[in-house]
């Protein structure tokens, strides 16, 4: 007899085993060849000393060899744990007659010789392989991903669709690791945009929408924060949020200088102090 209803497998029951065992071993897989993503695209890696970041686009570093010469930094945050002078940083080569530079700052190194990532495109290129891959056991049922949706006049990361309704998922980068080692916050500056994204969330959740918002942690850790000493603005948002029908996700992703590569959903802790 069935543990969840008083019949003998009935249809609803045989579906929810079959999606446990699909989940179960989806997971299985993912320890054995965990998925993952590329450093700022996969390209040619070479080793520099951070000098100066004379603007929030551009950092200054010298090769190996003495050149002083000019990298690109797709993070706009204010890394200043991060980005100190005479830290190694990991320069992907990213040559294109557009591009101002032919270098992307993609890793800055920690004292303790791990590794923080400079690359903001990782988590959402990330989650488009585990969302398709159906790793998040949190979340409703649905058949397909789409990237970059516009809904109304909002556009989000993802929208999953072929279940009973849509579901809209914004995606939202963890890169500061606190002295612990166990938790990683967002954001490390102030965030207007990112508020805005959340109380969008919350209101299409008001209207009986399903949404969620990923937190990605770019560390591997137990839990990932939204910082309400840093953007007491934003937690208030997602605070709002979760009680609007947000629902709020974290995960833990392994970061190296290969790439960022998924391991498993973790809590996420809103208005959490770094300093209690």
């Amino acid at each position: 007899m069935c543990d969840v209803c008083p019949h003998r497998g009935c249809a609803g029951c045989k579906r929810r085993y079959r999606r446990v065992f699909e989940q179960t071993c989806t997971t299985v897989e993912n320890i054995i060849n965990p998925i993952g993503v590329p450093l700022a695209g996969g390209g040619e890696q070479c080793l520099a000393t951070f000098l100066d970041r004379p603007n929030r686009f551009v950092a200054v570093v010298q090769l190996a060899d003495g050149t002083i010469t000019k990298a690109h930094i797709a993070d706009r945050g204010r890394l200043v744990e991060t980005l100190q002078p005479g830290v190694c940083i990991c320069l992907v080569a990213r040559p294109g007659e557009k591009r101002a530079t032919q270098w992307q700052a993609a890793a800055a190194q920690r004292a303790n010789g791990s590794w923080a990532s400079l690359d903001t495109l990782l988590p959402n290129r990330l989650m488009k392989r585990v969302l398709a891959a159906h790793l998040i056991p949190e979340l409703p049922v649905y058949t397909d991903v789409r990237s970059e949706v516009n809904v109304g006049a909002s556009r989000f990361d993802f929208v999953l669709a072929g279940g009973p309704q849509d579901i809209i998922l914004e995606v939202k980068s963890a890169g500061r690791l606190h002295p612990d080692a166990m938790t990683a916050s967002v954001p490390d500056a102030p965030s207007s945009r990112a508020a805005r994204h959340v109380d969008e969330l919350a209101t299409l959740a008001s209207q009986g929408q399903p949404t969620v918002l990923v937190v990605v942690a770019q560390a591997t850790v137990t839990r990932t924060a939204i910082d309400g000493d840093i953007d007491p603005v934003l937690a208030s948002a997602v605070s709002n949020a979760h009680a609007a029908g947000v629902h709020v996700v974290g995960v833990s992703a392994r970061f190296d200088r290969n790439g960022l590569y998924f391991e498993h959903t973790v809590a996420c802790i809103i208005h959490h102090s770094p300093n209690p």
